[in-house]
C-alpha cells in the first residue's frame, strides 16, 4: 500500500510538472515517414517508446510497420532499429533521448502508426506524458505490454482473435478505457491504484479478478494484468 501511495505522490507530481512545461517547440514543422519492410520474418517484436506527445496506433500496414512522427524540434527525431535473426524480427521505435529533457514550450510529437497483422506480433509500448490510442482489433497479438506515465490512453482489443495471449498495463496518472471482446474469454486480475475503476459486461470472481460470460467454455482466452495508478480506468465489453 505504502508503494503504491509513493508512487501515485510520484506521478501526480510528474503531471503538474508537464502540464506546465514541455520540450521546447522552437524550429520548423518535420515529419519523419516510418517503414519497417516485410522480410522473412514468421514473428515481430516491436516496442514503441514515447517520452511526451501524442499516439495512435491501428492495423493495416502493408509492411510490418508503416506510418508518420511529426514533430517540431530535433530533438523528438525519432529512432529506428530493426533486426533479423532467424525467422524473428525485432524492431524499436523510440524518441530520441534529448527530447526527453523537460524545457518550457510546446509539445509536438504525433505519432501515427499501423502495424501488420500477416504474422504473429509481441508488441511492447512504453509512454511517459502522452495521449495513447491503440487499436489492435484484426492484428495477431502474441503477447502485448503497455506501460503509461501520464495521460488518457484508450486500448481497443475488441473484435474475434484466433490465438489467446497474456497482456500487462501499468497505468500511471489519466483516464484509461480498455475495451473487451464478448465472444472469446477475458479474465482480468486488477490491481487497484489509488484512482477508481469500473468493469462493464464482466463478472467479479472477487480478490480483483472479472470474467466475461465467455470465458467459463472459451477456447482462446486473453488474459489481462493490470496495476491500476491514479485517475480512472474502465474495462467494458463490447
Amino acid at each position: 500500500m505504502k508503494k503504491k501511495l509513493f508512487l501515485g505522490i510520484i506521478a501526480a507530481s510528474l503531471l503538474l510538472l508537464t502540464s506546465g512545461c514541455g520540450i521546447l517547440a522552437n524550429g520548423k514543422e518535420q515529419t519523419s515517414t516510418i517503414k519497417i519492410e516485410k522480410d522473412k520474418a514468421k514473428e515481430l517484436e516491436l516496442e514503441l517508446k514515447l517520452g511526451a506527445g501524442e499516439l495512435t496506433v491501428v492495423p493495416g500496414a502493408d509492411e510490418w510497420v508503416e506510418g508518420t512522427i511529426e514533430y517540431r524540434d530535433r530533438k523528438y527525431e525519432p529512432d529506428v532499429t530493426y533486426k533479423l535473426k532467424g525467422t524473428k524480427g525485432t524492431a524499436v521505435i523510440q524518441q530520441n533521448k534529448k527530447g526527453n529533457n523537460i524545457n518550457f514550450g510546446k509539445i509536438k510529437n504525433i505519432w501515427e502508426l499501423s502495424l501488420t497483422n500477416k504474422i504473429p506480433l509481441n508488441l511492447t509500448i512504453n509512454s511517459g506524458a502522452s495521449d495513447t490510442n491503440i487499436d489492435l482489433k484484426g492484428l495477431k497479438i502474441s503477447g502485448l505490454e503497455v506501460n503509461a506515465g501520464v495521460g488518457d490512453i484508450t486500448i481497443d482489443l475488441g473484435g474475434n482473435w484466433e490465438e489467446s495471449f497474456n497482456a500487462s498495463l501499468a497505468l500511471g496518472v489519466g483516464e484509461t478505457t480498455v475495451i473487451l471482446p464478448k465472444e472469446i474469454g477475458v479474465k482480468i486480475d486488477s490491481s487497484k491504484g489509488i484512482g477508481s475503476s469500473e468493469f462493464v459486461g464482466l463478472i467479479s470472481k472477487g480478490d480483483g479478478i472479472y470474467v466475461n460470460e465467455a470465458y467459463e467454455d472459451a477456447e482462446v482466452i486473453i488474459h489481462l494484468t493490470t496495476d491500476l495508478g491514479v485517475g480512472g480506468a474502465i474495462f467494458k465489453v463490447e
